[in-house]
């Protein structure tokens, strides 16, 4: 008797959540069309409405944010205005997901130039996984190519290498970003590093034309034929012949 009330307790929960939160997308909905822009509720009062369903909840802005990312017409008209919103919000619904804060650097540190936003987004992921050597990686990524901070760049990297499961070439990158050696040569190092250890394609895809890009112009400014002809080894290995 008191698994079936429980049962239909559950369901009536569901139910509710499910209704209220459709009509709450609905009227969003409606702001949308109105307004002719797309409405990113507040991350705290999607929280406290979601009534512990958050992994739920994320699920269904998860979606709605790759699909807003993936109408790119768009995003290069807008600039990715919303990006920051979204992101907020899912590292509030849940804040272990990893390619949240890969999005967060990449969007908010390259794209929108706001480095010290993405700090904020991507250092709550660390507080929320301390054993996790990816997010202090990729906070360490986003104070290097965006922010220009080395140093800073350096420390996130050596907090990374401490933890528990990090490959050995995250101590390395640490002293290749504390090294007197030409920039390009760490930029390099930071895009291949992203590129050989994501698992998002898109972030992959990014990091590899980036690498394209950085090879091409070693290429073309090299002062010897050895650095010419490694840049177009490394280009080979991409698969770009030139």
């Amino acid at each position: 008797m008191r698994r079936t009330v429980l049962t239909c307790s559950i369901l009536i929960l569901c139910c509710l959540v499910n209704y209220f939160h459709g009509q709450a997308t609905a009227a969003l909905r409606k702001q949308e069309s109105d307004a002719g822009v797309i409405f990113v509720p507040d991350a705290l009062t999607v929280k406290l409405a979601a009534l512990g369903f958050d992994e739920l909840i994320f699920d269904w802005y998860w979606l709605e944010f790759i699909q807003y990312l993936g109408d790119r017409k768009s995003r290069q008209s807008d600039q990715s205005a919303k990006a920051e919103r979204y992101l907020d919000l899912l590292s509030t619904l849940d804040p272990h997901f990893t390619p949240t804060y890969y999005f967060a650097a990449i969007i908010l540190g390259g794209d929108q130039n706001h480095a010290a936003n993405a700090e904020k987004i991507i250092d709550r992921g660390i507080a929320a996984n301390p054993e996790s050597w990816l997010l202090p990686y990729a906070a360490g990524m986003n104070q290097y190519l965006f922010a220009h901070n080395e140093k800073r760049a350096a420390r996130y990297y050596q907090m990374a290498a401490k933890l528990p499961e990090a490959p050995d070439w995250i101590g390395r990158q640490a002293k290749i970003l504390e090294a007197n050696i030409p920039s390009i040569i760490k930029e390099i190092n930071v895009w291949d590093s992203m590129y050989r250890s994501s698992t998002d394609a898109s972030v992959k895809q990014r990091a590899l034309e980036k690498l394209v890009t950085l090879w091409v112009k070693v290429y073309k400014t090299a002062p010897t034929a050895t650095i010419k002809n490694r840049a177009r080894n490394q280009l080979r290995e991409l698969g770009v012949s030139i």
